[in-house]
């Protein structure tokens, strides 16, 4: 768990380094665990230690109001769900039949797709990415804090970085070397390296 609190702290560091300050400003105080396990016993899930690090650190990004999406982005495409948010968004899509239930979205893009931790059924604690036009959602993730530490590490080498325009981008083919490096037992990067 110290391993995902000093990826969470990088990444943070990497975000003061591009200066991304409307979402550093946006970023909300985390929030203690009990409210986190309240809210997923709401919806029927179980408890995760990662899920309440993760909203212990920074419990969402206030969205209002927004000049652009970017201006919040944690990582390039996606900022981060408060846990109510999360539970709104896992309300709604709970009965889709492209979601899968107990997947929990983490962070989104606000267009559908989601960053989600699945916390039941098959290979719980691991990370999907749901893409709401997509049939297939594939872990990217073994867990929370691979993740974590893929974009920490992706912030330390200069993968993401902040184009002329103010955008935060980054470099695709870098980021999924960096993914395959990291995650080698996740094939969604080791097959398409």
């Amino acid at each position: 768990m110290n391993d995902l609190l000093a990826s969470l702290t990088r990444i943070e560091r990497g975000l003061e380094r591009l200066q991304r300050r409307v979402l550093l400003q946006r970023l909300r105080p985390g929030t203690p665990e009990s409210p986190i396990r309240d809210v997923l016993l709401s919806l029927g899930l179980p408890n995760n230690a990662q899920v309440e690090m993760l909203f212990g650190w920074r419990n969402g990004t206030d969205t209002q109001p927004v000049i652009t999406l970017d201006d919040i982005h944690v990582f390039p495409g996606f900022y981060l769900l408060s846990i109510e948010d999360a539970a709104v968004n896992y309300s709604t899509f709970r009965n889709d039949p492209r979601w899968t239930p107990g997947w929990l979205p983490l962070f989104s893009n606000g267009g559908g797709d989601f960053y989600a931790v699945v916390l039941a059924g098959e290979r719980v604690g691991s990370v999907r990415h749901f893409r709401i036009d997509e049939r297939e959602h594939p872990v990217e993730f073994e867990s929370i804090g691979a993740m974590a530490a893929t974009l920490a590490e992706a912030f330390d080498r200069e993968i993401f970085f902040v184009d002329s325009n103010g955008y935060l981008e980054m470099d695709d083919l870098a980021f999924a070397t960096l993914a395959a490096e990291l995650n080698p037992r996740v094939p969604w990067w080791t097959d398409d390296v």
